[in-house]
């Protein structure tokens, strides 16, 4: 490999919504290092982490406008703009991680990245997963359905998260991710719902008295680039990325099981733990109709492909 000598021909930025040491940052950061280097520096890629390119609707509207060319983006802000992007998020649509990748890694992963790139975007193969969400309270622990009646739950700013969370009993409150734990301090909002990694993390803990495992619903990222900036690469750099994405995907999953794994624990010395009947919330979804609903606005043809990879859903 020959020495870096000369300016970039590409300079392209990749935001994100994660802290500078997210491990989502800290691979990227490595991903597009390794990048620079194999590319002789031919593309450099400048991180902006921790919603600095705008909250994850904005930087989303800035990726589709080409202001930023990589964005790893989750299935929640996409699905303002295409529903069915949403379909990642469905409650209890996965047992585990292995089942999610299996699912989101083939035909029916490919349908959801057929939609989501017929919005303007080229989306890369791999999902770049968070981990399932649990409920954490400041107002005591959630042991059933009927613990969420009136709970000022945070939710992002998407209708459909506005619609599981009041069909589950809950008054959802709108925040974006870098205002949640300000939120959280006013009392605008009682509980959030992330991995276990990120209430550890982004200090959601501090302010939170009580754990409830809930495993309710499963997060990811998609990668993302503009296809005008994706397509003045030249072959050869678009090999380099694609292998490095490849790589670092499948990094960053073993990075998050094994961070979620280890937060969990530590925070069973700061919170107080249950596990969550969460029979009761598939019952309160399905009698209020919310699998019915949503199936329709999804489309049949989605529904059914997720439903012959994982079986019968809600």
């Amino acid at each position: 490999m020959s020495a870096i000598n000369s300016p970039p021909a590409f300079k392209y930025i990749c935001a994100n919504d994660m802290r500078a040491d997210n491990p989502l940052n800290i691979r990227l950061g490595q991903m597009w290092k390794s990048v620079e280097e194999e590319s002789n520096g031919r593309l450099h890629v400048e991180l902006m982490p921790w919603g600095s390119a705008g909250a994850s609707k904005i930087s989303l509207g800035k990726l589709l406008n080409n202001e930023i060319a990589f964005h790893p983006v989750s299935g929640m802000p996409l699905s303002t703009r295409i529903p069915i992007a949403a379909m990642e998020g469905l409650p209890f649509a996965f047992r585990d991680e292995a089942e999610a990748f299996r699912v989101l890694d083939g035909e029916f992963g490919n349908l959801l990245r057929k939609e989501i790139s017929a919005l303007g975007l080229f989306v890369f193969p791999l999902i770049w997963h968070q981990g399932f969400n649990q409920m954490s309270t400041s107002v005591g622990p959630i042991r059933h359905v009927d613990d969420l009646a009136g709970f000022k739950l945070r939710i992002a700013q998407v209708p459909y998260k506005m619609d599981l969370f009041k069909a589950l009993g809950c008054d959802p409150q709108p925040i974006h991710y870098q205002g949640v734990l300000d939120g959280l301090k006013s009392g605008q909002a009682t509980g959030q719902e992330t991995p276990y990694l990120y209430t550890e993390m982004d200090g959601f803990a501090d302010v939170q008295t009580h754990l409830s495992v809930t495993n309710h619903r499963f997060a990811a990222f998609w990668m993302c680039a503009h296809p005008d900036s994706w397509n003045a690469l030249p072959a050869d750099i678009q090999a380099i990325v694609q292998r490095n994405m490849t790589q670092y995907a499948m990094l960053f999953r073993e990075d998050m099981l094994r961070e979620n794994i280890a937060a969990g624990k530590r925070l069973e010395k700061r919170l107080a733990f249950n596990t969550t009947d969460v029979a009761t919330f598939v019952e309160k979804l399905r009698d209020d109709g919310f699998y019915k609903r949503w199936r329709s606005e999804f489309g049949e043809k989605a529904w059914s492909l997720l439903e012959n990879q994982r079986g019968p859903l809600g």
